[in-house]
């Protein structure tokens, strides 16, 4: 895991789906966690938080994708 030089955390509805998006591109799954998103009447609310990391090669990768327009991370 040293080689990992940048890391994106997705919490969202679709968090499941990209991170699984990212992993099937080699990135490494580094953590998986819940996250607190927002509280009302005194409740919180939760979704599933990943955290993927990426080599140098995959973030160089990563960065050329969003250049191009070819890779959505919103």
């Amino acid at each position: 895991m040293n080689d990992i030089v940048f890391t994106l955390e997705f919490d969202d509805d679709s968090a499941n789906s990209r991170a699984n998006d990212f992993l099937e591109k080699g990135w490494k799954l580094l953590h998986v966690g819940t996250k607190m998103i927002d509280t009302y009447n005194e409740q919180a609310y939760y979704n599933t938080a990943y955290v993927v990391g990426a080599n140098q090669q995959q973030y160089d990768e990563y960065k050329n994708d969003l250049k191009n327009d070819e890779f959505e991370l919103f």
